[in-house]
């Protein structure tokens, strides 16, 4: 089913180990601005019962985030700035009228964010793990359906969202760089940072890896993003060096756009 119709939702939901983070925005910037990104997922499944031992699929992705507002909410007993941030993800196959997402392979979402909450370090100022995107209230929707209303009181960026989480252990690999992007004439000075984490139960164990570079030259902070996550299996009771690899999803995304006039798309009332 899901070689067939290889939907966003399909893809991330296949590599969660269950864990939430959010690894997508490093800081606020003006309001009605926004970013817009374009690149490719590439999943490679082991497959035995085939001459190459192996299946590909390559399938287009664009994503942008914007702030599209600004209001003063109650978060955590206290009245504070919040924004209204739009983040949009389409991933499909490329055509010349651009990316057919199918009937499920689109979704966006517009959620109201406490300014405080989005930072770039990976816990907070009390020293809270920076693994979800607290939210006063929010909507989404996917494909064509009606929008809904989310019940939760934080969005979980990985992995409905990006393969990016966030990295406990970031490694510097340099404070100066202009990765390459989708942006026509523009270059961004970005710092190069590196991430690793690996989950592991008796029977499976998901890698993922990562390269990002971030820049204040971009609103909300990344330039580029690198992400390779690898699950593999064994059997409960093997030994740990028996995990073999089941499949690996490659993601490579970077800016295509700078929006200076940001409005929302998703009508909520």
């Amino acid at each position: 089913m899901m070689r067939s119709i290889f939907s966003a939702i399909c893809l991330i939901t296949l590599f969660s180990p269950g864990l939430h983070a959010q690894g997508l925005m490093f800081f606020v910037p003006d309001d009605k601005t926004g970013v817009e990104y374009e690149g490719t997922v590439e999943l490679t499944t082991i497959r035995p019962d085939i001459a190459e031992g192996k299946e590909t699929i390559v399938k287009a992705r664009e994503m942008s985030i914007k702030s599209v507002g600004k209001e003063d909410a109650e978060f955590n007993g206290v009245v504070q700035p919040c924004r209204w941030i739009e983040i949009k993800i389409v991933t499909g196959t490329a055509g010349e009228a651009g990316i057919d997402p199918g009937p499920i392979g689109s979704r966006i979402y517009k959620v109201l964010v406490p300014e405080s909450k989005i930072i770039a370090e990976p816990v907070d100022a009390a020293g809270v793990p920076n693994i979800t995107l607290p939210i006063v209230r929010g909507f989404r929707r996917t494909g064509e359906s009606s929008v809904q209303k989310l019940k939760s009181n934080a969005l979980g960026i990985y992995p409905t969202v990006s393969q990016l989480i966030n990295y406990p252990n970031q490694e510097v690999i340099a404070n100066s760089e202009s990765p390459q992007t989708k942006a026509a004439n523009l270059s961004f000075n970005a710092k190069h940072l590196r991430g690793r984490i690996v989950m592991e139960s008796n029977d499976t164990r998901s890698t993922n890896e990562g390269h990002f570079w971030v820049s204040q030259e971009v609103p909300f902070g990344l330039v580029r993003w690198e992400v390779v996550v690898t699950r593999e299996k064994k059997e409960s009771t093997a030994k740990r060096d028996q995990f073999r690899e089941l499949e690996t999803t490659r993601t490579t995304m970077s800016v295509k756009r700078i929006l200076s006039a940001a409005e929302s798309e998703l009508v909520t009332e």
